[in-house]
């Protein structure tokens, strides 16, 4: 009988079906061939005679791992790094002189040479098709103990601090033209908390779970505080290059860090987007969610994120409707029964991710005894190429011309935002460079 040409077939599974139209056309180079169907993407070698008993190819005849990675990329995901490659340098004229790392924890999460973090092509699927993804022991358990051993004090020390954040959100919602034009300098005039939620409650807002929790921004900048973990965590390349990944971009700046208190009592915390609360106008922004204790199943009180998929990339939810529509009261009914999941229970060390404009909140504390109020920090980071929109420079609200975005992590950026030319890749030292590191 004559003799046959075997094929030998590498079956990349990948099924995003809804992506077609960003797939590549077929093409052909003469030597191999590759298509796209619905579940599958499907590379078609021709294998020597000499194989044709054999199940597996010689290594001559298999494809280079270039080969796959081009592949990958093509459907726009990146490809898997086993072991972390001689990093890029990046010269002083192009990026900002890196914060100086302070003592700490002596951790592998915090060297410059690092293995790169685990970060599966499944992970890339769920956060580019969902918006978001949750990531499975990603910290080690005894780097979150000394997390909540720093945070936890310095986050009682500053509690009027957050308090008065939270007066001045009120005050820059309020109807009233006086409070909206000088929320800052009242919220900063009060003494301490009793007078800010004195204040809070003659604009209506209660301590019997009207507010959702604390928030105590940027702690990785208090240089002077006993949190050297915190900037460790905030600065690494372990975090950073995994926004790199889930981003798909190769420069990563620090947006900011936040300390969420939810106490006992505390109420829910409302659908939103982050990247409506940030300066940025951009679409790639990126948010680690660490809880600091174990996050039980809603059903058992668990107030970790709800997350709507596929929000991220519904442009049509903010555009028809603003920010106040009534489709945010159906948002099940227009994504779709299940649209709305989570990932709890989550262990010590489990991270959730989601992209800036993914919808997410959080249920209320009704269900915690007093003492068992939950810790939650939060990194996020942005593409190092983002630009400030003009809107969100303060100085520009003060002469009436309105910013679309959302004022409430205002106490985030007001330190740097207006040192910034908006519309122009920047450098600064509050909101650093920090991939490549």
């Amino acid at each position: 009988m004559p003799s046959r040409n075997k094929h030998a077939v590498i079956f990349i599974f990948a099924s995003f079906a809804e992506t077609s139209a960003a797939m590549p056309k077929t093409r052909y180079d003469g030597k191999r061939r590759w298509h796209r169907s619905t579940i599958s993407t499907c590379f078609v070698t021709k294998a020597s005679p000499s194989h044709q008993h054999d199940t597996s190819l010689n290594n001559t005849k298999r494809m280079r791992k270039s080969e796959i990675d081009d592949l990958v990329r093509g459907i726009g995901l990146q490809p898997v790094q086993q072991k972390k490659t001689k990093r890029n340098k990046m010269s002083n004229q192009n990026h900002d002189k890196q914060p100086t790392q302070s003592k700490g924890t002596d951790h592998f999460l915090f060297k410059s040479n690092h293995n790169a973090p685990s970060i599966s092509l499944q992970h890339q699927l769920d956060y580019s098709r969902n918006g978001h993804t949750v990531l499975r022991s990603f910290i080690p358990h005894e780097t979150i103990e000394q997390l909540k051993s720093e945070i936890v004090p310095y986050a009682n020390s500053q509690a009027l601090a957050a308090w008065k954040q939270k007066v001045e959100v009120q005050l820059a919602d309020s109807s009233d033209e006086y409070c909206r034009q000088n929320s800052e300098s009242i919220a900063s005039s009060l003494e301490n908390i009793e007078a800010c939620q004195d204040m809070l409650e003659s604009l209506g807002i209660g301590n019997n779970g009207d507010l959702p929790f604390l928030q105590f921004f940027n702690t990785w900048r208090a240089k002077d505080s006993n949190t050297p973990t915190v900037r460790q965590l905030c600065l690494s390349p372990y975090l950073s290059q995994a926004a790199s990944i889930l981003m798909d971009v190769p420069t990563v700046r620090l947006y900011q860090d936040s300390l969420f208190h939810k106490r006992a009592g505390d109420g829910w915390t409302p659908w939103h987007s982050d990247c409506k609360m940030a300066p940025f106008d951009t679409s790639k922004m990126i948010t680690f969610w660490i809880p600091l204790q174990k996050v039980p199943t809603p059903e058992n009180g668990g107030t970790g994120l709800l997350f709507v998929n596929h929000s991220h990339s519904d442009f049509a939810l903010p555009f028809w409707n603003g920010a106040e529509g009534k489709e945010y009261a159906r948002l099940e009914e227009r994504y779709g029964s299940g649209s709305i999941a989570h990932h709890m229970p989550l262990a010590i060390g489990d991270v959730t991710v989601h992209n800036g404009w993914t919808l997410h909140s959080a249920d209320g504390a009704e269900l915690m005894e007093e003492g068992e109020d939950r810790y939650a920090f939060s990194v996020t980071y942005v593409d190092g190429n983002a630009e400030v929109r003009v809107d969100a420079l303060l100085e520009y609200n003060k002469k009436d011309i309105k910013t679309k975005g959302d004022m409430e992590d205002v106490w985030s950026y007001r330190s740097w935002v207006n040192e910034i030319e908006p519309r122009t890749r920047f450098q600064h030292a509050l909101v650093p460079i920090v991939w490549p590191s």
